[in-house]
C-alpha cells in the first residue's frame, strides 16, 4: 500500500475522532451537556455550509421538501449527540471511547435487517468478540449497570439509523454535503429547543461555553471532512481498517490526558473490541477482492 497524503488525512481524522469523546467528557464535567451539545452540533454544519454555498446549491437546502427528507435523519443525529453528551458525563472517558467502537455492531445488525445484507459466520464471531468487549468494560459485577454506559452504548445505534436513513436520500442522489449539512444543523436547533426548555439556569449561556461548544463542533466536522475526504481516495474498506486507531487513541488518551486508571476489565474489553474489528475488516477486504 503506497503511502500519500490521503492515508495522513485518515490517519489524522481517526486521531481526533479517538480524541474528541475526551474532550467531551472534559467538557460536560463543569458545562451543561445539553447546551454543550447543542452548540457543536450546529457548529459540526459550517464547513458543510460552505461547500454549499461554493457549489450553489443552498437554495435547495431551505425548501419544503429536503426539510421533510432530512427531519429522521437530523432526529436520529440529536438523539445520538444528546446520548453520548449525557451519557460521558455519567461515565469514565475510558469507557466513553471504548463503547463507541461498538458502532460496526450496529451497522451489521442493521444492514441484514433492513438492506438485506448476508453476514457470514466469520462476521457473527468477529461481531461476539465486540460485544464480549462492551459487556467487560460495563460490567460492574453484582451492581446495576452504569446509566451513563447504557447511554454511551445506544448513542452509536442512533447514529447508524441515522446513516441508514442518509443512505436512502444518497440513493435519491442527493449530495453528501446536503445530508451531512442538514443531520448537523436541523439536529443541532432539535437539541437547542430541547435545552431550552428543560434548562433551568442561564448561567450556562456564557461566552466559554459557547466557546468550547464551537470548538468540540468544528473537531466534529474536521472528523467528518477527514473521513468523506479519504473514502473518495481509496476504498472505504481500506479506510476501515484505521477504525481500531479510534480505540487505542482513547485508551491511552485517557490514561495520560484524563488521568484515568484503567482497570483489567477495560484492557480485556479493548482488545476484544479491537481484535473484533480488526477480524471483520479483513473479511470485508476479502469479499471485496474475491467478488
Amino acid at each position: 500500500m503506497k503511502f500519500n497524503k490521503t492515508y495522513l488525512i485518515l490517519f489524522l481524522g481517526m486521531t481526533l475522532w479517538g480524541l474528541l469523546p475526551l474532550f467531551t467528557h472534559k467538557y460536560v464535567m463543569t458545562i451543561d451537556p445539553l447546551f454543550l451539545v447543542s452548540i457543536s452540533t450546529i457548529t459540526a454544519s459550517i464547513p458543510f455550509f460552505i461547500l454549499l454555498l461554493a457549489g450553489k446549491q443552498i437554495r435547495n437546502f431551505f425548501s419544503i421538501n429536503f426539510l421533510k427528507d432530512i427531519f429522521w435523519v437530523a432526529t436520529l443525529t440529536a438523539i445520538g449527540q444528546g446520548l453520548l453528551f449525557i451519557g460521558t458525563k455519567l461515565t469514565s472517558g475510558t469507557n466513553t471511547g471504548l463503547l463507541l467502537q461498538s458502532e460496526p455492531i450496529y451497522s451489521l445488525i442493521l444492514g441484514a435487517i433492513f438492506l438485506g445484507e448476508i453476514i457470514s459466520g466469520g462476521q457473527i464471531l468477529a461481531t461476539l468478540f465486540m460485544v464480549l468487549g462492551a459487556m467487560a468494560i460495563v460490567y460492574r459485577g453484582g451492581s446495576s449497570l452504569n446509566l451513563g454506559d447504557i447511554f454511551i452504548l445506544l448513542s452509536p445505534l442512533m447514529f447508524q439509523m441515522s446513516h441508514l436513513m442518509g443512505k436512502k436520500l444518497l440513493n435519491r442522489k442527493i449530495s453528501v454535503n446536503m445530508i451531512l449539512a442538514g443531520r448537523q444543523f436541523f439536529g443541532g436547533l432539535i437539541l437547542v429547543f430541547f435545552t431550552l426548555i428543560t434548562s433551568k439556569s442561564t448561567v450556562v449561556f456564557n461566552i466559554h461555553n459557547f466557546g468550547v461548544g464551537l470548538y468540540l463542533g468544528m473537531l466534529t466536522a474536521i472528523v467528518a471532512l477527514c473521513w468523506y475526504s479519504s473514502i473518495k481516495k481509496i476504498p472505504v474498506s481500506t479506510a476501515s481498517s484505521f477504525l481500531p486507531l479510534t480505540a487505542l487513541v482513547s485508551l491511552l488518551g485517557s490514561v495520560f490526558f484524563l488521568k484515568e486508571i484503567v482497570g483489567i476489565q477495560q484492557y480485556i474489553g479493548f482488545f476484544l473490541i479491537v481484535g473484533g474489528m480488526i477480524w471483520q475488516a479483513n473479511l470485508h477486504v476479502h469479499k471485496v477482492l474475491t467478488s
